[in-house]
Order: structure tokens, then C-alpha cells, then sequence
């Protein structure tokens, strides 16, 4: 594989670049933990009470790779989740080997609240485009996505590997 040479003009916006597109995602870290600050709740946390909430239940392993958390990661979480008592592990429904994570009364309450707040968030800020600006937006990020996963596979290809789908969150 044969790596293009920058010049350090070229480097220099690339990496201007990278560093816009990274503190839009550090931006959204720290909106989260301005948002959630009052529940003790991190964004990390948010996200596992989120998915739990819509999906009445779920392993573990399988949460973990539909947000794209490192699996120890996700057992940190659930246990800080259990101890806050807003989730409890179980034996799964269908296969007794497994672990199973449901929320409990008060984290479907906590996780209702959350949704709420970050919904109400999102419409406040939506509400200043257009829904054609919104769908661009979407249109876009999802096509610089789906780019970004078809360049990250050719690279991996051309060293001779083989590239694990990406989960869909």
C-alpha cells in the first residue's frame, strides 16, 4: 500500500481539520456532562439507560456492541448503574449461562427524565434550521459516515486483514 505525501501546508489543514470534527465530539461530551451533571449520570451511563429503556432489557455483550463500548467498559457501567440502583443484572430469559441487565423502577424513572431533557436540548437547537438545513445535515453526516467505513475497509484490505462490520448503534 502506497501512503500519499503531504506537504506541510496540506498536513497542517488536514489536521485543522480532524481537530474541528474532534471538538464537535468533545463539545457533545461536555454538553452531556453540563446536562447531566444534577443526576450524577455520565454520558456513557446515559446511553446504557437509554438503550435499556427502549429495549426492556439486554446481555451485556450485546449493549456493548451496539454503542460501541469496550466491553469492560460496559461491566464498570453496569455495576455503577446497579449501585446508583438503577439496573439490576439477571439470568437471561432464554439462556441461563447468560446475564441478562433490566432497569429497575427508579432507572426507568431517571432514564425517562434524561431522554426528556436531552430531547427537549435537541429541539431547542433544531428549532433554529430549517427542516431542509436538518436534512442535509443528516444526509451529509451519514454519507461522510458510510465513507469514512468504506475507506477504513480498503486500508484494512490492502494490509491483507479482514475488518469486523461496525455494529449499528
Amino acid at each position: 500500500m502506497e501512503i500519499r505525501r503531504y506537504t506541510d501546508r496540506e498536513l497542517l489543514e488536514l489536521h485543522e481539520r480532524r481537530e474541528q470534527t474532534f471538538s464537535v465530539t468533545l463539545r457533545g461530551q461536555r454538553r452531556h456532562a453540563i446536562l447531566f451533571e444534577p443526576y450524577n449520570i455520565s454520558h456513557t451511563e446515559y446511553r446504557v439507560l437509554a438503550l435499556l429503556f427502549f429495549s426492556h432489557g439486554c446481555e451485556p455483550s450485546v449493549m456493548a456492541d451496539k454503542l460501541l463500548i469496550l466491553r469492560q467498559t460496559m461491566t464498570k457501567v453496569v455495576d455503577s448503574l446497579e449501585t446508583k440502583g438503577y439496573a439490576v443484572r439477571t439470568v437471561h430469559p432464554y439462556d441461563r449461562r447468560k446475564l441478562f441487565i433490566n432497569l429497575l423502577p427508579e432507572g426507568k424513572r431517571i432514564a425517562r427524565e434524561l431522554l426528556c431533557l436531552e430531547s427537549d436540548y435537541i429541539d431547542r437547537v433544531d428549532s433554529q434550521f430549517t427542516q431542509e438545513e436538518l436534512d442535509t445535515y443528516h444526509d451529509l453526516s451519514a454519507r461522510i459516515q458510510r465513507a469514512r467505513e468504506a475507506v477504513m475497509q480498503e486500508i484494512v484490505a490492502e494490509r491483507g486483514g479482514e475488518m469486523n462490520p461496525t455494529p449499528e448503534a
